[in-house]
């Protein structure tokens, strides 16, 4: 275990000075559930019964999440649509799988040429799909891992890539905590857009969360982004030069969930980065603000975000987990499930 994290972490600090400029498939970091989101719109630390949390962390599957299918939908900024699908199963009592996938439609555009003159209309869509691997090591620790095929296409131009996501969590049930690491995008282009090859979307993240002893309240806190600690806008939004403070709390995002694990959640979240590169001066726009609610019914759990990006544009995401181990065994599903 010792070396495994040495190894992990020495390859974190060498990704983290390789990365810089211009990157293709952004898509596949976009916030993918409204639980997610809510809390900030980066939280990825949540070991439970939300298979979404698999996606951003193959280590999170586990016997808590086995079963559910979770869909969401994201009506984007400019009308862009996009949607995610994520399950897990549990193949035995420490080792899981999951499935995740993303749509993204971008809608039809007006081509011109360099003359002005019409080429017809054409369309740009995103693919990305994902199985996962997660073992659990011991009472305290989880390791996983992602294999994921993404395809793009825009015009007549198409574009395909794998990658593979790694990751390794710490939860402590005695004391609700939880502590995730995850390298997310590691791979290569198979095919480029018009022969030039662009780099992946790598990032790395580092997520805790904690639920309160005594208060009904789950909080948490996301490192985002951490290939590249200049992450913000040269520029702040007086016309001066990023400072360091600035920089370093662009990488964080925080939430916290009211009835953590009940049938109803009230949930809240603040992204500073969107926050500080949205805001306009002298006038209050709540960029970055985020929150949202689930309710649990029977085998579903509906879930609704609202994220405040600026005034006039703002996302709302939707979302449903289905318990389909529930439905499928029936009757005989509390027998089998001492968890639930």
């Amino acid at each position: 275990m010792t070396k495994f994290t040495g190894l992990l972490l020495l390859f974190l600090g060498v990704l983290t000075f390789a990365q810089d400029g211009t990157r293709v498939y952004e898509f596949v970091n976009i916030t993918t559930s409204p639980r997610q989101a809510a809390l900030g719109g980066n939280a990825q630390s949540m070991w439970d019964g939300d298979p979404n949390m698999s996606y951003w962390n193959p280590a999170l599957a586990s016997n808590q999440s086995h079963g559910f299918l979770a869909l969401n939908y994201i009506n984007y900024l400019a009308d862009v649509n996009f949607g995610t699908l994520s399950a897990v199963y549990q193949y035995d009592d420490d080792e899981f799988f999951s499935i995740h996938g993303q749509y993204v439609d971008y809608g039809d555009f007006r081509g011109y040429d360099e003359n002005d003159t019409p080429t017809g209309d054409f369309s740009a869509k995103d693919l990305a799909f994902s199985l996962g691997y997660a073992r659990r090591l011991s009472d305290f620790f989880s390791v996983g891992a992602a294999i994921k095929y993404i395809n793009s296409r825009i015009e007549t131009y198409s574009s395909q890539a794998v990658a593979a996501d790694v990751g390794l969590v710490f939860h402590d049930i005695d004391y609700n905590t939880n502590v995730s690491l995850a390298v997310r995008n590691l791979g290569f282009q198979v095919k480029t857009y018009a022969g030039t090859k662009e780099k992946m979307p790598l990032q790395i993240n580092l997520g805790l969360s904690q639920k309160l002893e005594h208060v009904p309240l789950e909080l948490s806190i996301t490192l985002h982004d951490l290939q590249k600690f200049d992450n913000s806008v040269p520029e702040d939004e007086n016309g001066n030069k990023t400072k360091f403070g600035r920089k370093l709390i662009d990488h964080v995002s925080i939430g916290g969930e009211l009835f953590p694990g009940e049938s109803f959640n009230l949930r809240l979240g603040y992204n500073f980065k969107r926050g500080n590169e949205l805001k306009i001066e002298d006038n209050r726009t709540f960029a970055g603000l985020t929150f949202g609610f689930g309710i649990r019914i029977s085998y579903f759990r509906f879930d609704f975000a609202h994220a405040n990006y600026y005034k006039g544009s703002n996302t709302n995401h939707f979302g449903l987990i289905i318990d389909l181990d529930r439905i499928i065994q029936g009757r005989d599903y509390w027998r089998s499930n001492p968890y639930y």
